[in-house]
């Protein structure tokens, strides 16, 4: 008799951040495109900005999405370095390609410069906050077992 085992959660998952970046820039030019051929034109208030706006939101989704998957993660380290650089990438990537699509530099697209400035400020603070809650599981799981006597 063969027991089949529950899938294993979403969130338990050990994804490389190459790869959630890799996706997110995917999502990232498809909403960039998209946006590009839905927007009201380039009279509108927004029209021109499309890509920019776009880029923004994903932006905002992988760092939300990095850091809460940053929990399954063991090798915390390794998953920073690989987590930056794959949000520098987004950034910087996202940004030239918003940038040929819209035509438009980052410090012509009204607030977006400041977006850039504040989601990164963010993004570092999320996942300063989630290794700081593993360090509290882990000293209380270390505290746990000691009053145990398993150490």
């Amino acid at each position: 008799m063969m027991h089949n085992s529950p899938p294993k959660s979403f969130l338990n998952q050990d994804i490389s951040p190459y790869k959630q970046g890799a996706v997110a820039f995917g999502i990232a030019l498809v909403m960039m495109l998209l946006s590009t051929m839905t927007s009201p034109g380039k009279y509108s208030k927004i029209g021109h900005i499309a890509p920019w706006v776009a880029l923004c939101g994903v932006i905002l989704f992988f760092a939300i999405a990095n850091s809460v998957l940053s929990l399954a993660d063991h090798k915390n380290k390794l998953y920073w370095m690989q987590s930056i650089i794959s949000f520098a990438f987004l950034l910087i990537a996202g940004g030239f390609i918003a940038y040929l699509i819209s035509g438009v530099g980052i410090y012509d697209a009204g607030s977006v410069s400041w977006i850039y400035v504040v989601f990164t400020i963010g993004y570092l603070v999320f996942l300063s906050i989630v290794n700081l809650i593993k360090f509290f599981v882990a000293l209380a799981q270390r505290q746990d077992k000691r009053l145990r006597g398993e150490e």
